[in-house]
């Protein structure tokens, strides 16, 4: 019997067939346009969490170098990154553009959490919320169309379980569909914008093992310290369900934006589903700039508009991966941060930031109470 992986393979080569055969007449006309690309995050952390009195921690979070290539209607975008000590295939992705749409074919995002899908150098704080890192994924090898109007954003999307980085270690066998909608009213003569949308996303069971072994875990608001804050493992793993809502309003001066989250792991051998959730709410306020840049064509905020600007910054977040139906238990935390991001112009930035966490019952057990976290970032975009 064939795999789902194998058919993954093929339904790949089909689309490019059909995307080379769709665009063959126009291509002698158009020209290559190549832009080459680049950015570098240096981070620190200084907290005084568990059994010191103070710790503090500095790497390079990300070193990533790519391109971006167009050519009639087709693109090709590749990034690696050299961040974290490690090598990673980041985006590779070959994109089809239609009159409102894009067919993207290759390793990237799956269109849940409008958070998870900002570029690192544009979120308001270092890395998302603890919400969003324990109910979104890594990037995934599949195919996704998105479809815009200046009023809709839909995407759909069909993918391995499976990041290109990790084929050669555990590999799952399991299929994964995700969509997303969103309905949202642009007014440019105001800057401002209000949107709002849903996303489902279902992950059929792994089928490479007789007892699947799942798993959620979030480091929290920073993964610079040693261990997760959050982690739960679901034995029996069958079938997986996630949701979420979010919504986005920004203004001149203001952005606003928040996301919930549910996710449920059914499991199998009459054991109970686990079920978890969380979400978080930001805002921010320009003290200097006008305005927020959006990506209509994915439905996703950015940076100040103004090259030159002054973003105060707010977030609370709340995460609950302890289910009693189930008796599993991940931990549970709260937490409160604020700062402040000041970007010199549109290549160099500096993120300050601190952050409250109040641990709840079953973190991990290297956070034996709670815990204030001081972050710097010092971001380079070429």
């Amino acid at each position: 019997m064939t795999s789902v992986f194998e058919a993954m393979h093929r339904l790949r080569y089909i689309v490019l067939a059909a995307l080379l055969a769709v665009g063959a007449r126009t291509l002698a006309a158009d020209t290559l346009k190549v832009k080459f690309r680049s950015r570098a995050l240096l981070d620190a952390t200084a907290t005084d969490y568990g059994k010191e009195d103070v710790q503090g921690y500095y790497r390079l979070e990300d070193f990533r170098v790519g391109f971006k290539a167009t050519y009639g209607r087709y693109e090709l975008k590749a990034d690696i990154g050299l961040g974290g000590g490690k090598v990673a295939v980041k985006d590779l992705l070959m994109n089809y553009h239609f009159k409102n749409g894009v067919l993207s074919v290759g390793n990237g995002y799956e269109p849940f959490s409008m958070d998870m899908l900002i570029s690192t150098a544009d979120m308001r704080f270092n890395q998302s919320a603890a919400s969003c890192l324990a109910f979104t994924n890594s990037r995934k090898l599949g195919v996704t169309f998105h479809y815009y109007t200046p009023h809709w954003y839909l995407a759909t999307g069909l993918y391995t379980n499976n990041d290109i980085n990790k084929l050669g270690e555990e590999k799952k066998n399991s299929l994964v569909s995700t969509s997303r909608a969103v309905w949202r009213n642009m007014d440019e003569s105001r800057n401002r914008l209000v949107h709002v949308g849903a996303a489902f996303s279902f992950r059929t069971k792994d089928v490479n093992k007789d007892a699947p072994v799942g798993s959620i875990e979030s480091a929290g608001v920073t993964d610079m310290l040693p261990e997760s804050l959050l982690a739960a493992e679901v034995s029996g793993m069958g079938t997986e369900v996630k949701a979420l809502v979010e919504a986005l309003y920004t203004s001149r001066k203001m952005l606003l934006q928040g996301e919930y989250f549910f996710d449920r792991m059914n499991r199998s051998g009459g054991l109970k589903a686990y079920k978890s959730h969380g979400g978080y709410v930001q805002g921010s306020w320009l003290v200097k700039g006008e305005g927020f840049e959006y990506d209509a064509m994915y439905g996703i905020p950015g940076r100040p508009s103004s090259a030159k600007a002054v973003e105060l910054v707010a977030r609370f977040n709340y995460t609950d991966l302890n289910h009693d139906g189930s008796g599993i238990y991940g931990g549970q935390e709260k937490d409160l941060s604020l700062g402040v991001n000041w970007y010199l112009n549109k290549y160099l930035g500096l993120k300050f930031s601190g952050s409250y966490v109040w641990t709840g019952s079953h973190c991990n057990s290297f956070y034996d109470k709670d815990l204030f976290i001081a972050q710097a970032r010092l971001q380079y975009i070429f």
